[in-house]
Parts: C-alpha cells; sequence; structure tokens
C-alpha cells in the first residue's frame, strides 16, 4: 500500500516525532512518502518543497498537493483535529477520494477523522475499516463554500490553541485567518449585532430571548459526542432525519474561562435541528466573527453565513 503522511511537528510538544517514528518502524512493509517540513524528513522518501518557505497554511496545502499527486491509496495526518481538517479540505477541494486516516497530536484530538491518538499501538492499515463522514458546511449567503466542520463549526472570535508553554489558550480567530497571526483574545459576549438574524429555508425565525454569545453547529450522525461542542440527550436523533444540530449560547461555550453555568447554575441556550436539505441563514455578525471550523479560523463576509448538513462527504479509515 502507498501511504502519504503528513504532520504537524509543532503539534503536541513533539510527539509528532515520536509518531512518525512508530509509524516508520511499524508499517516498513508499505511505501511510506512524506513532504518536507511536515515530518517527511523521517520517513524512506521525502518530496522535497517545490517553492521558497511559505507561512504555514500556504505550505500545508502545497505538501499535500504534492502528496495526493503521488495517487497514494491513503493519506495519514498526524496532528490534532485542525491538521486533519486542514487536509479534509484539501482532498475535497481537488476531488481526490483517497482515504483518510487521523493520528492525534496537537490540542484537541476528539473529531471523528481523528482515530488513533499518540502512543497508541498502531494498527495495519489494511486492518482498518472504510466509512465516510458527513460535515456540517459553512458557506457564503450567495452559496460559496467557506469550510467543513467534521466535528463543528462554531462562530465566534476565539478558537483554541497551544501557547508557548503548552498551555491551551483562547486566540483571536480574525488574526489568524487574515493576517496570520497568533494574537490571545477573550470571547466576546455578543456576535451578532441584532437580534433578528436567523432564517430557515429562507423563512425568518424569532429571536432567541438572550443575546448570543456563540452558535455552534455539529453533525449528529453518530453515536459518540465525547469531547463536540454539541452534545447532550437533545442532540441525540437516532432513527431520525435530523443529523445536525445548532446551538445558540448566552456564553462562550468553546473558551478556556471558568462559568459555573450548567454547575452550579442553569445552563440557558436554544437548540435548532436540520436534516440534508435545510439551510440555517445567519445575518449581521460582529466584524470579529469569523467561523471556526474543527479548530480552524476562516474569515466569513460581512453580510453573514449559511450553514447546512453534508451528508456522506469525506471517506475515511478507523479502526474496527
Amino acid at each position: 500500500m502507498k501511504i502519504a503522511v503528513l504532520a504537524n511537528l509543532s503539534a503536541g510538544g513533539g510527539k509528532a516525532a515520536e509518531v512518525l517514528e512508530q509509524i516508520r518502524k511499524a508499517w516498513q512493509a508499505h511505501e511510506l512518502i512524506g513532504a518536507a517540513g511536515f515530518g517527511g524528513e523521517m520517513l524512506p522518501r521525502c518530496l522535497k518543497a517545490e517553492s521558497s518557505p511559505k507561512p504555514y497554511l500556504p505550505a500545508l496545502k502545497a505538501a499535500l498537493s504534492q502528496l495526493l499527486a503521488q495517487s497514494p491509496d491513503l493519506l495519514v495526518t498526524v496532528g490534532g483535529d485542525g491538521t486533519a481538517a486542514y487536509a479534509a479540505e484539501e482532498l475535497l477541494t481537488h476531488g481526490a477520494g483517497v482515504p483518510l486516516f487521523g493520528i492525534g497530536t496537537g490540542t484537541a484530538n476528539v473529531g471523528p477523522i481523528v482515530s488513533c491518538r499518540a502512543g497508541d499501538p498502531l494498527p495495519d492499515p489494511s486492518d482498518l475499516k472504510a466509512e465516510r463522514l458527513g460535515a456540517v458546511e459553512a458557506l457564503t449567503l450567495s452559496g460559496s463554500h467557506i469550510a467543513y466542520g467534521f466535528n463543528d463549526l462554531v462562530l465566534g472570535n476565539t478558537f483554541l490553541g497551544t501557547d508557548e508553554n503548552g498551555e491551551t489558550a483562547t486566540y483571536a480567530a480574525a488574526a489568524l485567518a487574515g493576517r496570520g497571526i497568533l494574537k490571545k483574545e477573550r470571547p466576546l459576549r455578543k456576535i451578532l449585532k441584532r437580534e433578528g438574524c436567523f432564517r430557515k429555508n429562507g423563512t425568518p425565525l424569532p429571536a432567541p430571548p438572550y443575546t448570543a454569545a456563540q452558535l455552534i453547529a455539529s453533525p449528529v450522525e453518530r453515536d459518540n459526542y465525547y469531547g463536540r461542542a454539541v452534545t447532550g440527550l437533545l442532540c441525540c436523533t437516532p432513527n431520525s432525519p435530523y443529523q445536525a444540530a445548532v446551538y445558540i449560547s448566552p456564553i462562550p461555550i468553546v473558551s478556556m474561562e471558568e462559568n459555573s453555568a450548567g454547575f452550579d447554575s442553569w445552563f440557558p441556550g436554544g437548540q435548532l435541528l436540520l436534516k440534508e436539505g435545510d439551510l440555517l441563514e445567519v445575518t449581521d455578525p460582529v466584524r470579529q466573527v469569523c467561523v471556526i471550523a474543527d479548530g480552524n479560523p476562516y474569515q466569513i463576509p460581512e453580510q453573514g453565513v449559511g450553514i447546512r448538513y453534508v451528508p456522506a462527504l469525506l471517506p475515511v479509515l478507523a479502526r474496527r
């Protein structure tokens, strides 16, 4: 089997290098290919960068393009949910039907793409099972794709990342998405300019009776919601056509700030379920607000975004 491997070497404080060594030893019977700057130097075959050094995201996309041009049978990512999600976006953008297998070493490793953790025994690729994952998609109000969330989409001004001390911190989404800058920031308490900002399938929805601090959308097609921002009994929809949930919270959920809501006081909020074909439109976001897809921030138009569920989107390999 020809296996392409892409590693985020900065994820997990050196764990990626340990995983690459594990891959090299455990999968030596397979053809292993990597890319320079993304762990390829530790593998039997390393593709050199085609041009001068680039910022992280353009360099990652260039490395993925090189690896996919080799027509691999499997793409393996070593990093967090964000690394796997960036790889998934590239696979779907370029129409490659290559299955994805994620090994987690990052800030968060809870998404459905990441099915193996650093330190776990590596299964042989031939022993993995194939499945297709659905996702929630963020798109412009005119219908152009922005990003897919296989774990969740967050509409807010911050995302979680790892600082120089290896601690999880809250960073400004717009600073990274727009200028490639990591800047610590606190979550906003209001992400929409006005309250009547929602339409479902073209029909205006009543404004929620509280100010929206974050909006979170997640697929609920699987029975394991561990680590997802949307979870709980209300979001469990077995044998239902509704396969995605949208939650609007008056306090930031995806945050490192401590809050007693849900523990020592009632947790307020509102939920809306979506099925295939449904479209939720959210208009008039505050200027700093972005879409954070599986931990990766994307800029959005000032008019707003649409959110919909897309089934059977991405081929992945997972443990049996």
